[in-house]
């Protein structure tokens, strides 16, 4: 679900997930994931994903919040920090 964010060019951090195990996920076997975006509202994204075997029966669907995020706000003291330290 965290893709998804990504191919909207979205830095987020995740604020909360829920994972629903419907049917055992079979190893060694093709699955299909898929993510796609619910809704934006603000910051807000919501996402969801579902697994699915080859046979196309949902084995698993989640669903997230993540709150998109500013990097160089957030991080940016931190990184001028670091930077200094390694040039000393």
């Amino acid at each position: 679900m965290g893709k998804v964010n990504k191919l909207r060019s979205v830095i987020a951090l995740t604020r909360s997930m829920a994972v629903e195990y419907l049917k055992p996920v079979p190893l060694g076997q093709p699955l299909t994931v898929e993510g796609w975006e619910v809704r934006v509202r603000g910051r807000r994204h919501k996402n969801a994903a579902e697994i699915r075997n080859q046979d196309g029966e949902v084995l698993a669907r989640s669903e997230g919040l993540f709150i998109a995020i500013d990097p160089q706000a957030m991080f940016g003291d931190h990184i001028r920090r670091m930077s200094r330290n390694r040039g000393a």
